[in-house]
């Protein structure tokens, strides 16, 4: 592949070393940046592109998405959401949707994540994957299937029992917060925000306002 402008990787050799080697196969999760961090420095996602890695790059790299994982591109994901990156947000979720075929949202492995505020982000988030995935998928899209096939999309739309998508059962498990959190660049997270205990009542149809998140993730339902 011939990588050229915004498409370039600004770490050649890094990258070609890092696709290259093959121990461990499936690449680990990088330290995750906290929620504080992302809303007073929403830039650093796009910024990454030009001084790190370039995952417009990397997601049209065979090699990299077999060795990617749902839960990198989880906390890929969770970053563009805090910081309010739609065009980052948008490139993500059509990889996961068309290139990632075999990641089930429903297989989406529990992280665990130590803290308790970005875990609850990510669980509203893996419930908005699932809205809006059902969403494409009842218009008539499939997993792999892109948006120029209109016969193919016709012919599934009337498909009376579409394979939809579901949460994991770590989603449930994961409560609301104890006042509202707004996901805006510049938002000062107050210190005594907390995560209530879970289970929550089950809402299908507000995956961030159910925990008292309140989040721009319009373009997860990008086709």
């Amino acid at each position: 592949m011939r990588l050229t402008g915004q498409s370039r990787s600004p770490r050649p050799v890094h990258l070609a070393f890092t696709l290259l080697w093959p121990f461990p196969w499936k690449f680990s999760l990088p330290p995750p940046l906290s929620v504080q961090e992302l809303l007073d420095n929403p830039d650093i996602v796009l910024n990454r592109r030009h001084i790190d890695v370039n995952y417009v790059t990397l997601r049209k790299i065979d090699r990299f998405r077999r060795r990617d994982t749902p839960l990198r591109s989880l906390y890929r994901l969770y970053e563009t959401v805090v910081a309010d990156n739609e065009d980052e947000m948008m490139q993500e979720s059509q990889y996961w949707f068309h290139c990632q075929t075999d990641w089930l949202l429903a297989d989406i492995p529990d992280p665990q994540d130590p803290d308790p505020l970005r875990y609850a982000i990510l669980a509203s988030l893996t419930d908005a994957l699932v809205l809006s995935f059902n969403h494409k998928i009842k218009y008539g899209m499939r997993r792999g299937i892109t948006n120029k096939q209109p016969l193919r999309i016709a012919e599934f739309r009337n498909n009376p029992n579409p394979p939809l998508e579901s949460s994991p059962a770590w989603c449930n498990k994961v409560g609301t917060l104890s006042q509202r959190l707004r996901l805006v660049p510049g938002t000062i997270i107050p210190n005594d925000l907390t995560v209530l205990p879970g289970p929550l009542v089950t809402d299908n149809f507000r995956p961030f306002d159910k925990r008292n998140i309140t989040a721009n993730f319009v373009q997860l339902y990008n086709i």
